[in-house]
């Protein structure tokens, strides 16, 4: 038995050797994504990330009809396949040796390092960035530095990033609560310093159906545009092992476990150390299991429905079980209080007028007994979506978004199973008890050269109580004090050549709270912020 098993994942390692994901905000999954809602490719975006394999892929479909790309597509698929030439050469089965240092090579673009044999390949590059914004009346600074690199060895791939990040300013944004910028692990701030730093990392394993992963990444599932309600990037990437199942091209299976960060102490694990006053301690043990499956019966046709349930103190076997209902195994332990979701997630695209319809739905808490009943005994959240492709311009896309979430959604009577990690919500930042409505056009000029008008405005409730989610009936969403946010802004972003983004950005904001404490001070009234971006790496 042991013999036959060690030759299946030989024979399986052969047929689909390696496999390392491509991050979540890459530019390139917005390239595909239109050239999917035009039909000339088969992508769909809604789980992220996917493999950049996967993605190099694709760039050769597109490139198989090249006649129905734009000038300015065919010059960004020329670019895109450079990015992902290391992953082209393994398509293509290339017994090619090649070593590139610090230079524009014809095929694989600018690279600090780069090489590739038979069985092994690597690329390695620094990160540096800096950032500047006069906002709130301040002059406010971002610089960060780090290295990444990502490769393949035999029937394993492997990627790694670390970024050291310090934001000077009198207005820095601390918390970063009800914000789309991405949740902070804080090391030190002084006022007016902040730093704090940025690192993933990522083993994988595949075979002709599927991959095994272990690392410490960000996930994204949902189609929103401006947020996910199931899993986003709102929250510092946390360590997981995952199971993707892909049999058939019409069905995909993914299953994560996941070790999330209480902010919770256990009391029991307080100690005193050699330095008075300076006791040690462990947080509460926090855990995800979540798994979710997808189908594609057409080509521009995709449906997901899946759960996740938040589980503390101690790991469970049964949440390890990747085709389990976890809400049964709670049953199972007795009812042990452990906190379950359920969603769905759907997509349909529109050839003739190149559109896309997507929606996201959020099931927290639904007892079909009381609302059939005349009650209000739920907690669920959606986002639904339009975009269009080449509306009536050449290379343009336009959005329109609308998210709901009741109050007490990502809630919990017990906080150690809180939707977080790290204090942040998994899903959506713009939270429970609040709605969003966000529209944005974007416009290539020409390649990697884009202009985006945006707007949004978001309206919150009260932060509620734990007490009040068991109080019926429900409060209406929104009740309670009100925060109103509106924005609008516009932001021209150039990808100079891989790895190397410019940005110059213009917001215009008007912000009213009746909350006091729930965001900064300084971010409160009318408020213009400016900003331009140069990084290398991201």
């Amino acid at each position: 038995m042991y013999k036959y098993f060690l030759f299946l994942l030989i024979f399986t390692g052969i047929l689909f050797p390696q496999v390392v994901f491509e991050p979540a905000y890459s530019s390139v999954y917005n390239f595909l994504n239109r050239l999917s809602i035009k039909g000339i490719i088969v992508f769909n975006d809604e789980l992220r990330p996917v493999s950049r394999k996967l993605i190099a892929e694709k760039l050769l479909e597109a490139e198989s009809f090249i006649d129905e790309l734009t000038v300015t597509e065919g010059e960004e698929l020329i670019y895109y396949k450079k990015d992902f030439y290391p992953e082209i050469l393994i398509i293509l089965s290339s017994d090619e040796q090649e070593t590139v240092f610090f230079k524009d090579d014809k095929d694989a673009g600018f690279r600090t390092f780069f090489f590739r044999d038979k069985n092994f390949s690597i690329s390695a590059d620094p990160v540096l960035g800096f950032i500047y914004r006069r906002q709130y009346n301040d002059n406010y600074r971002e610089r960060y530095n780090g290295f990444m690199f990502s490769g393949y060895y035999q029937n394993a791939g492997f990627n790694f990033y670390f970024r050291d990040n310090e934001d000077i300013g009198n207005t820095v944004d601390v918390e970063k609560r009800v914000s789309p910028e991405p949740g902070i692990v804080k090391h030190s701030f002084n006022g007016k310093s902040l730093q704090f730093s940025s690192v993933r990392g990522m083993i994988s394993y595949s075979w002709i159906w599927g991959s095994i992963d272990f690392g410490k990444e960000n996930i994204e599932w949902g189609s929103g545009r401006r947020g996910q309600l199931i899993l986003s990037n709102k929250v510092p990437s946390f360590p997981f092992i995952r199971l993707i199942f892909k049999p058939v091209d019409w069905l995909q299976f993914q299953y994560i476990h996941g070790w999330l960060q209480s902010g919770v102490i256990d009391t029991n694990s307080i100690r005193e150390t050699l330095v008075p006053a300076r006791e040690s301690y462990q947080q509460v043990s926090k855990f995800i299991a979540s798994h979710i499956i997808s189908l594609y019966p057409f080509d521009n046709l995709s449906f997901s429905i899946g759960e996740s349930i938040i589980y503390s103190d101690k790991l469970e076997p049964l949440y390890f079980i990747p085709v389990l209902f976890f809400r049964l195994a709670d049953h199972y332990n007795g009812d042990s209080g452990d906190n379950a979701q359920v969603f769905i997630n759907a997509a349909y695209k529109y050839y003739p007028l190149r559109a896309k319809l997507y929606g996201t739905f959020f099931i927290d808490e639904l007892s079909l007994t009381d609302v059939l009943e005349g009650g209000n005994l739920y907690s669920t959240g959606f986002t639904t979506g339009l975009s269009f492709v080449d509306p009536i311009i050449k290379n343009s896309e336009l959005i329109v978004e609308y998210t709901r979430i009741d109050p007490f959604v990502y809630m919990n009577s017990d906080d150690v199973q809180l939707y977080t990690n790290h204090n942040y919500q998994l899903g959506h930042w713009i939270g429970s008890n609040a709605d969003e409505f966000y529209v944005s056009y974007k416009q290539w000029l020409t390649r990697g050269f884009m202009v985006d008008l945006w707007g949004e405005y978001v309206r919150k409730g009260q932060t509620e109580l734990p007490v009040q989610q068991y109080q019926t009936p429900y409060p209406d969403i929104l009740y309670g004090s009100r925060l109103t946010m509106k924005k609008a802004g516009v932001e021209i972003r150039y990808e100079i050549f891989r790895n190397l983004f410019g940005r110059v950005f213009y917001s215009h904001s008007e912000i009213l709270d009746e909350e006091s404490g729930r965001i900064p001070v300084f971010k409160l009234g009318s408020n213009n912020i400016f900003g331009f971006l140069f990084s290398y790496g991201f």
